[in-house]
């Protein structure tokens, strides 16, 4: 179910709202999320995995449009810390609201599956899972730039070249994570234990 929230956000802010602003929406798009699992529940869905979002502020093309001149506005990873709170707070609140449907629908088998923390795991420590940790926060596919991501020069456009092992990046295009990324996020929400019940147990 999902993964909405994301682009609902990067949308607000790129709309010239204040992270402060864009929070107000949070809960409106949880909302809207849990009234559709609801739903599917309602129409027969029995097993039911709903994602959080990533952690925003460690996103290139985040880090791109809104780099800070102020350290104290990164944390201990380079990612910019009060777009990783607008992403907690939606997972926060996403996660109780699991949670709370877990315990209406005991029929239904609902895990909540953890973009966040593994994205920050990778970054923590990279060499575990193979990836480059000179470049965790940079995109594999792009056109240069701090972050190797240009908004006039995406992946795929003229002057956009490709990173020389993708399987050794996190981020693909500046956007969105690498297969690799994914593969090992899908184990942790098969297996455990980055899902809420791991999906494995809900068979």
């Amino acid at each position: 179910m999902g993964e909405f929230g994301g682009n609902d956000y990067v949308f607000l802010l790129s709309a010239n709202k204040t992270v402060d602003e864009t929070k107000a929406y949070v809960p409106t798009v949880v909302s809207a999320i849990t009234i559709g699992v609801e739903r599917l529940i309602l129409l027969g869905a029995r097993r039911i995995v709903v994602p959080g979002i990533l952690p925003t502020g460690c996103i290139p093309i985040m880090l791109t449009l809104y780099a800070s001149p102020n350290k104290a506005d990164y944390d201990r990873y380079g990612c910019l810390t009060k777009y990783n709170g607008l992403s907690r707070y939606h997972n926060d609140l996403l996660r109780s609201q699991v949670k709370a449907l877990q315990k209406e629908y005991p029929y239904a088998k609902i895990a909540f599956a953890d973009y966040y923390t593994p994205v920050l795991t990778f970054l923590h420590r990279p060499a575990i899972f193979g990836f480059d940790g000179s470049s965790t926060l940079v995109a594999c596919c792009g056109a240069g730039g701090e972050y190797n991501y240009n908004p006039i020069a995406a992946c795929g456009f003229p002057g956009a070249t490709v990173c020389a092992d993708p399987s050794r990046a996190v981020n693909w295009d500046g956007i969105h994570l690498t297969e690799a990324a994914y593969r090992t996020i899908a184990g942790t929400w098969l297996h455990g234990p980055f899902a809420e019940p791991p999906i494995r147990s809900l068979a």
